[in-house]
């Protein structure tokens, strides 16, 4: 009945959009005289200009998470010029369904070059983020060029090793290396809101259902298996593409580069405690929920780019005249506190090194050289984490910094 409704619709209007899309069954496109597995399975389709195609992979039951893909999981019908279509959105959904290779969960290996031990972080191992690993292998779909990315060799140029793709492979360069931009977006569940889509479309709001929408197994089972939604019903859209500007992508996205960032000024702002038993204290902004933009005001030339920054004229603006100089105040008591425990920081570091020159005990050297680290930590969160961030915790962490340090000195002493 389902067909006949479409079939009529098509033939009052066969330029109008279909109301829903049909259920097609395998049996209708795989009976005699139209498809056959048999044929299909290694046939090599040119999918577009630069990618090529086989069905072989995409049937049984290892596709998707252990479901078996249908026919129609990926042709359908888009437009009235084709029988039935395969929009690229399709392919990049489960292919390029990548994680940003960010900082933090990269890993760091050794690896060789010209002869050298060289440490690197690397994102091998990891399909989710590696764009050249499992299903998001570039030459699943592409044929990889073999000629030269030097544009200014000449054939002439025989003493020059040649770079190509083949050799960045081997060099372990990653492909996102180069390419990275040519992605974007995560194809995540949209669970919809109050006025459209997502699990909305046909559900009715409830939590215990949007709490299920993260377990894909589950999804699947119940969406493709069942053949009750297309894959943008629930999941938004993967471009794939070449940009022009290559640099953008990976410039404003902070987190690519740097990790945690901004972490020891959460650190003080949210009194975070930094060692067990530590008296630990929120800052009053921080209380009243006010994040870095609401002190943050004023704009500074940094390395060549404008940052935001906190100011003396700021906490005046909100609070009193007099709070122009408590900034000012606060900054030259909290150097005075540093350099104090800079002091003991060089003291006990000479202490060690004088321990190892006459032979103390190794399990003395480690416990010395984990008080240092400990006390080297407490140290960093204030310097670097700008200790007016919270005057009163700052001074707390470097009060534990300094007895870290302290106690270095009295455990090699009694040592001697």
């Amino acid at each position: 009945m389902e067909g006949l409704r479409h079939l009529a619709a098509y033939l009052y209007d066969p330029d109008a959009p279909l109301p829903i899309r049909p259920d097609i069954k395998d049996g209708a496109c795989l009976q005699s005289g139209c498809h056959s597995i048999e044929r299909l399975a290694d046939l090599e389709l040119k999918f577009t200009k630069k990618a090529r195609f086989k069905h072989g992979p995409h049937f049984g039951d290892k596709a998707l998470e252990g479901q078996k893909l249908t026919c129609d999981t990926c042709h359908f019908k888009v437009t009235a010029k084709e029988h039935f279509e395969v929009p690229n959105d399709i392919c990049f959904l489960c292919h390029l369904n990548l994680e940003r290779p960010i900082l933090e969960v990269a890993t760091e290996e050794v690896v060789t070059i010209g002869g050298q031990a060289v440490e690197r972080i690397s994102f091998q191992g990891r399909p989710a983020i590696n764009f050249n690993e499992g299903l998001s292998k570039c030459d699943t779909c592409h044929e990889i060029p073999t000629r030269s990315l030097q544009g200014q060799l000449s054939a002439e140029d025989s003493k020059i090793r040649a770079i190509t793709h083949q050799s960045i492979k081997e060099a372990g360069v990653a492909c996102e290396g180069c390419h990275f931009e040519v992605v974007q977006g995560s194809g995540e569940v949209n669970t919809g809101n109050v006025v459209s889509g997502g699990c909305l479309t046909c559900h009715n709001r409830s939590d215990e259902l949007l709490a299920k929408a993260g377990d894909g197994k589950l999804m699947h089972d119940e969406h493709i298996a069942k053949q009750a939604a297309d894959c943008f019903d629930c999941h938004t859209v993967i471009e794939h593409r070449h940009r022009e500007d290559h640099l953008d992508f990976v410039r404003e996205d902070c987190g690519l580069c740097h990790q945690n960032q901004h972490k020891y000024q959460k650190i003080l702002l949210a009194g975070i405690p930094v060692a067990e038993g530590i008296r630990t204290s929120e800052h009053l902004m921080f209380k009243v929920n006010t994040n870095c933009m609401g002190c943050h005001l004023e704009k500074k030339l940094n390395r060549g780019h404008a940052v935001r920054t906190g100011a003396p004229e700021t906490c005046a603006a909100c609070h009193t005249p007099e709070h122009k100089k408590m900034l000012a105040e606060w900054r030259d008591r909290l150097e005075d506190e540093i350099a104090a425990v800079v002091e003991v920081k060089q003291e006990a570091e000479a202490a060690l090194e004088a321990a190892r020159q006459n032979g103390a005990a190794n399990e003395t050297l480690l416990e010395a050289q984990e008080m240092i680290a400990a006390g080297t930590e407490f140290l960093e969160v204030v310097r670097i984490g700008n200790g007016v961030h919270n005057k009163k915790y700052a001074i707390t962490i470097l009060d534990e910094a300094f007895a870290s340090l302290e106690g270095t000195i009295d455990l090699l002493t009694s040592a001697e």
